[in-house]
């Protein structure tokens, strides 16, 4: 009889542990695609990631010796891509827009990092960390922004 029950409690354990090892494996698989994807985009532009960051729908990697950012932003729908000289920026800063309209801390509706260029007829480069829309809620992205956001802002200051 203890050998059926220790059977059968493996068994139902192995059962409710299934998709959280599934979906680990799938997160996993999803992440190293991203990297993938993000090394390539700058190896296509004779450059390499030295430092990066992934999350669930973007990817942002920099090349420090040579001063550029790689940004890829996946969604289920859309695909997109930027890489950006730093020598090309003028500035760079953090847009938050909330319900209540711009640089409200409450109600995040989007997060991003805006690059503005050095030639004033350039439109500004908007790179996506957060949209309400594709991910409904806000984790680790406000973060994320702003160590990019200050990782940007030195290599600027430096040149």
């Amino acid at each position: 009889m203890d050998l059926g029950t220790t059977i059968i409690g493996s068994v139902s354990v192995a059962i409710c542990a299934m998709p959280f090892v599934i979906t680990n494996r799938s997160k996993k698989k999803k992440v190293k695609q991203l990297l993938i994807s993000l090394k390539d985009l700058a190896a296509a532009h004779s450059s390499e990631i030295t430092e990066h960051d992934i999350f669930k729908y973007y990817a942002i990697g920099i090349d420090a010796t040579k001063n550029s950012v790689s940004f890829i932003l996946k969604t289920e729908d859309d695909e997109q891509s930027y890489f950006i000289n730093l020598s090309s920026i003028k500035k760079c800063e953090i847009v938050k827009v909330g319900s209540s309209g711009a640089h409200s801390d409450k109600d995040i509706d989007k997060l991003d990092l805006k690059l503005t260029s050095v030639e004033k007829n350039k439109p500004d480069i908007m790179l996506e960390f957060y949209n309400a829309e594709v991910s409904y809620q806000l984790s680790e992205e406000l973060q994320s922004i702003e160590k990019w956001n200050k990782i940007i802002n030195n290599l600027l200051n430096s040149k």
